[in-house]
């Protein structure tokens, strides 16, 4: 029997984009994915183990778009991005906290234009607050695809 109703449920629309890193310090500006396929970003979350200090962990977007150019988007704020802390330890690697996470505070609102990520969009991220560092940083981001029929850079 063929398929009548192709609608998937909300939690079937989804797609989880989870990427890690060791030993980040201030100012570093790290690749979290390349976006295969148009699709919406819709959450954020932030896991850090070894936490000295509380860096901050600003989400962009970078997009080359051919006859006009290179455009970096903003999607979370490095100002509103700390990880939680939820324990202290003794003098561990990188200092005092050993585990903190938390939700990433979108610049615009879930469902903005400007959350709209395009195939081959580039999302990285860049940290801040100075003399702060982390042993193990985790991102995840969950996005929307916008089509249920999609290729993967141009790939069936």
């Amino acid at each position: 029997m063929g398929i009548i109703n192709r609608a998937k449920d909300p939690t079937e629309q989804r797609v989880e984009l989870t990427t890690n890193w060791a030993a980040t310090a201030t100012g570093v500006t790290l690749m979290h994915s390349i976006i295969p396929w148009a699709c919406s970003l819709e959450a954020a979350q932030i896991a850090a183990w070894g936490l000295s200090g509380s860096p901050g962990i600003a989400l962009y977007v970078n997009r080359f778009i051919a006859g006009t150019g290179f455009t970096t988007i903003q999607l979370a704020s490095g100002a509103s991005n700390f990880p939680a802390e939820f324990g202290t330890s003794g003098p561990g690697v990188f200092g005092q906290s050993i585990f903190g996470a938390s939700g990433m505070f979108l610049t615009n609102a879930v469902g903005s234009t400007l959350n709209q990520l395009l195939a081959n969009d580039v999302i990285v991220l860049a940290t801040s607050v100075a003399n702060t560092a982390v042993k193990a940083l985790t991102v995840s981001l969950v996005v929307r695809p916008t089509q249920d029929l999609r290729t993967r850079f141009g790939i069936d």
